[in-house]
């Protein structure tokens, strides 16, 4: 089986070189094209298609040729340059391909005060509000200033790159509060926004709320959905739910583990010690200065795994449930260990029917910091920059070698384990639940899309992220503003194109708005519908 490694958005880029110029600054016209250009040429050299989309090449080169008239006409400044970047690669409909804002305090945009929408199988539902109308929590999005959510989705998609209907309400959702959207939407004039929403008790209300500056956003306060349950919160954590031992819960917030940040820094990836001393910000530590004991320090997703593998056995307890909601991704080869501790065997001969095809650029090679022969050298076969690797997850032969091969190509730190069990599961779950939502991304999608095809049971709203879409983040920085930015660099296919599960990888267990009505509007809903329908299926 050949791994597909993705790299989470935010950690691969959260250190690459700052800008060069205060995000409100207005950028000279021949600045932003030169960086402009240096865009295409990096989506022309490292992009496994980005020609098709355009229509072929020639369409390509003519969209590539009236942005840079657009540039021309005057400068920007770096927020306002994103936004047209990312709008250039909409019709890639590729989430791994972007120009990352700038983090900056500086922001002269206006937001209403204050709502937060959550996507939903059946759309956008109020999370949040400013307290006063609390009342309104749990109701659901029917239109912005007279515009309906699906026009406005619609309208989104134009604007902002997605791939699939999900994408395009996520992007609603994250964007739909800042007047130049709204504006961009349609569904602004004046200073104010009104909402028209369908309440838990079906009527129909419109709430208005108003735009004011970023520092005055949080002088109201905001009510939110609230939670009675008790979960353990931080990524790798695990802990008996339900009111006995027959339950596990497992939250995988991101899919990083110490396995990726050793692979990184043993093979000399650019960065990897700072993303190391990210990991360590992130959770308010400072980093140890000998680098293998910063990484010991790191929990191991495989030993987390496993330890509490051995707890549900030894409990005798029967169902897993693995949250996943708001997990943007990582590395997909960590994940893989832990499945076979679960399925043994079951996985090693499973074939999931998925294949990649991987473009070999100068780009990607100095993200793997290695060149064109030593990667031939490794593979076995001859190869040239410009050519494209085939990788399945599935090679027909022997169980006994593909498992030898699983185990000897596994990112772990429990190798010594998984010879031990010999195809034999460490334990397994009677029931396995995924929770998903719409910003399950990346390595934690293909961890969802393998685990539901090992029988797990998927709980939620479906992923931003098609089956079928371009993959892996390929940093890179853009010379004059500094822009941080990535390009793809793999294609994958996990249905045939004319599949209707193409574009999305539906829930088995749905959840609407009225599930949250249901609930008592519990934060953790998705949870409780996961242990009733176990309850409802024992």
């Amino acid at each position: 089986m050949k791994s597909i490694p993705c790299v989470l958005k935010a950690l691969a880029l959260a250190l690459l070189p700052g800008l060069c110029h205060a995000d409100d600054a207005v950028i000279p016209a021949d600045s932003l094209v030169k960086d402009f250009r240096v865009f295409c040429d990096a989506l022309e050299s490292a992009h496994p298609d980005p020609y098709s989309s355009f229509g072929g090449r020639p369409y390509f080169s003519e969209a590539r040729d009236a942005m840079i008239e657009r540039l021309y006409a005057g400068g920007l400044t770096a927020p306002q340059f994103c936004d047209l970047l990312n709008e250039f690669t909409v019709p890639l409909a590729d989430l791994h391909t972007f120009v990352q804002y700038p983090q900056s305090d500086y922001n002269d945009l206006r937001y209403v005060q204050r709502i937060r929408l959550d996507v939903l199988n059946d759309g956008l539902m109020v999370a949040g509000i400013a307290s006063p109308h609390r009342h309104l929590l749990g109701s659901r999005l029917l239109a912005v200033n007279g515009v309906a959510v699906d026009d406005l989705a619609a309208r989104m998609k134009k604007l902002k790159p997605s791939e699939n209907r999900f994408g395009n309400l996520s992007n609603l959702s994250a964007w739909g509060n800042q007047d130049v959207m709204l504006r961009k939407l349609g569904a602004l004039e004046g200073d104010s926004v009104s909402y028209r929403l369908l309440t838990p008790q079906a009527d129909t209300v419109v709430v208005t709320l108003p735009l004011v500056d970023r520092e005055r956003v949080a002088d109201v306060e905001m009510a939110r959905l609230s939670t009675d349950m008790e979960l353990p919160d931080a990524n790798l954590d695990y802990g008996f739910i339900g009111g006995g031992n027959d339950i596990m819960y497992f939250r995988l917030s991101r899919v990083m583990a110490r396995e990726n940040y050793k692979y990184c820094y043993r093979n000399g990836w650019a960065d990897a010690l700072d993303n190391i001393k990210y990991y360590y910000q992130g959770i308010g530590k400072e980093m140890p200065a000998d680098p293998e004991e910063a990484l010991s320090g790191i929990p191991s997703i495989s030993e987390r795994f496993s330890d509490m593998l051995r707890q549900m056995k030894d409990s005798g307890a029967k169902c897993l449930v693995i949250d996943m909601r708001g997990n943007g991704g990582g590395w997909t080869p960590i994940t893989r260990p832990t499945m076979m501790m679960m399925y043994g065997d079951e996985y090693f001969g499973k074939d999931f029917g998925v294949y990649s095809m991987r473009l070999m650029s100068g780009l990607y090679l100095r993200k793997i910091n290695t060149t064109i022969d030593k990667l031939a050298e490794s593979w076995g076969f001859p190869l040239r920059e410009g050519d494209y690797i085939t990788m399945r997850d599935f090679i027909p032969d022997t169980i006994s070698n593909l498992r030898a091969g699983g185990i000897a190509r596994a990112m772990t730190e429990t190798p010594d384990l998984l010879k031990q069990l010999d195809g034999k599961p460490l334990y397994r779950p009677e029931s396995v639940y995924v929770l998903t939502d719409a910003n399950t991304n990346s390595a934690a999608f293909h961890y969802a899309f393998y685990l539901s095809k090992l029988g797990a049971t998927l709980v939620g709203v479906p992923s931003s992220q098609a089956p079928n879409t371009f993959m892996e983040v390929t940093p890179f920085s853009l010379p004059c503003t500094g822009l941080k930015a990535s390009v793809s660099n793999t294609m994958q296919r996990f249905y045939p194109d004319d599949s209707p599960k193409a574009k999305v990888l539906k829930a088995d267990v749905e959840v609407t708005a009225a599930d949250y009505a249901r609930n008592g509007l519990d934060a953790n809903t998705p949870v409780k519908m996961a242990l009733d329908h176990y309850r409802s299926n024992h």
